[in-house]
């Protein structure tokens, strides 16, 4: 995976079943290790971020993540990571 692809703005989806759910949108890639949300991707209005090895694929249009919706509802982080 080519980490350039990770771009702001990019749609990210989660497992549903067999289907991708629109879980938010990228603000940016920080540190090659973590990508962080929108804050106006979050029902809480704030940042969340997740690593970079949920990550299963990545194309011109999203960011596609290896976790199911209920995984990543659970798993975010909620503070900048150091």
């Amino acid at each position: 995976m080519d980490l350039e692809e990770i771009r702001e703005d990019k749609a990210i989806y989660a497992l549903r079943g067999a289907a991708d759910v629109h879980i938010g949108t990228v603000d940016k890639l920080e540190d090659g290790k973590y990508i962080k949300l929108t804050k106006t991707s979050a029902a809480d209005g704030q940042h969340h971020w997740f690593p970079i090895d949920w990550v299963r694929a990545v194309d011109e249009r999203a960011v596609y993540l290896n976790k199911t919706v209920d995984e990543v509802s659970e798993q975010l982080i909620n503070e900048q990571p150091t």
